[in-house]
């Protein structure tokens, strides 16, 4: 699933688009930033669409599903390519057929083709990051069922591991996704919040509680040309975007002590990050994506506790009124897989407010006195706690 959820199969080759009765389009922004853009047209039986995006290259995906009266999809073709058409890069392509509870795929990357079938179960829908009219599917299965509920498997075209999506109405106008938990990895209940209308139209999603944290805005068309324009522009300027939180690792020496961390960097992107992006009051990985890591081969005399020479996680419980610093002992697992009964210690942290932004979370290990400092800086907000090497 950690690959499924952010990895994007781009590919090439589907035919024209049809006349369709419903046409539309989605902005997908983070923060300030806009990642992607999708154009779509939808006719009882058939979706097709194309989506310009920037992570972690700037590619255009285009992609057609045949759909069943019951919203289910029986074939699915998705084709990519550089954003700049004809340019030289990476072209995929996959087609991809639902029969039963089985899923049998052609994928093509470059001159390699790839032929398998897995057995996901009956219902599979297919899914491809950034394609929102992909999660009006998942909307449509739920009016179909008649039931407040439902749960959808989904497979992302050229991958062999599926995942799944909890739906659930929380009124006439209100749906919440969320990806069903997963022991060990994500623990379920944090969803994106969808807005929709009678007819199951997407109309606005907010995945700021969600491990995504995108906003997806409804238009009613995209100029894709114009995006891919300035997709590619903005890649030729200031390079790929890559992941949307780089991975870092801190190695310092300080009193004799070998420490080591290993954290993801989300970005601000003009966001408000705590109390916001980061709720107050409420476990937080402390970075993004796999759990931040945190190694000692000494003692650490810490807010009053010592902590062992050993591998941990480090969370954080932000609090207005007074924050904490969670050693958990167990390792390598996901960020979003916290288990309290494994904490070593909750530290208390002080708080100071920058004088500059800073952009990317920031961790930094440095020496103080007879020992160093931990501190955590974004945005406006300085936490940090004091140790000492025992």
């Amino acid at each position: 699933m950690r690959s499924t959820v952010w990895l994007m199969l781009m590919l090439t080759g589907v035919s024209a688009p049809l006349q369709a009765q419903e046409r539309g389009g989605f902005i997908v922004r983070m923060g300030a930033d806009t990642l992607a853009a999708e154009r779509f047209s939808r006719t009882a039986t058939q979706l097709e669409g194309e989506v310009v995006s920037l992570v972690p290259l700037a590619r255009a995906v285009r992609y057609r599903a045949a759909l069943n009266p019951d919203a289910t999809v029986s074939r699915f073709e998705i084709a990519g390519e550089p954003a700049v058409p004809g340019a030289t890069g990476l072209r995929t392509s996959a087609e991809v057929r639902f029969a039963g509870d089985s899923v049998h795929t052609v994928a093509t990357r470059g001159d390699s083709t790839l032929r398998f079938s897995v057995a996901p179960g009956a219902g599979t829908l297919p899914f491809v990051p950034f394609t929102y009219a992909l999660y009006e599917q998942l909307v449509r299965r739920l009016q179909q069922s008649g039931r407040d509920s439902v749960s959808v498997i989904t497979l992302t075209p050229g991958q062999q591991q599926s995942f799944g999506f909890s739906v659930v109405r929380r009124g006439a106008d209100a749906v919440d996704v969320d990806f069903l938990p997963v022991p060990g990895f994500y623990p379920g209940g944090q969803p994106s919040h969808m807005r929709v209308d009678p007819a199951g139209r997407l109309l606005a999603l907010d995945g700021t509680d969600s491990p995504l944290k995108v906003v997806v805005e409804r238009v009613n068309d995209v100029d894709i040309a114009e995006y891919r324009r300035r997709f590619s522009a903005r890649e030729a300027a200031q390079g790929p975007m890559g992941q949307l939180s780089a991975r870092d690792t801190v190695s310092v020496r300080i009193g004799g002590a070998a420490i080591t961390l290993d954290y993801g960097r989300p970005r601000r992107r003009g966001r408000e990050i705590f109390g916001n992006v980061v709720p107050w009051n409420r476990v937080w990985r402390l970075g993004a994506n796999a759990a931040t890591g945190f190694t000692t081969d000494r003692d650490l005399l810490m807010g009053g506790v010592v902590i062992p020479a050993g591998s941990y996680t480090l969370f954080m419980l932000p609090a207005p009124e007074g924050s904490k610093l969670i050693i958990n002992r167990q390792t390598g697992q996901w960020g979003t897989a916290y288990d309290a009964r494994q904490d070593l210690a909750r530290i208390d942290l002080t708080s100071e407010q920058l004088a500059q932004t800073v952009e990317p979370l920031t961790i930094l290990i440095e020496p103080q006195g007879d020992g160093g400092v931990f501190r955590v800086r974004w945005d406006r907000t300085q936490y940090a706690v004091p140790f000492k090497v025992r």
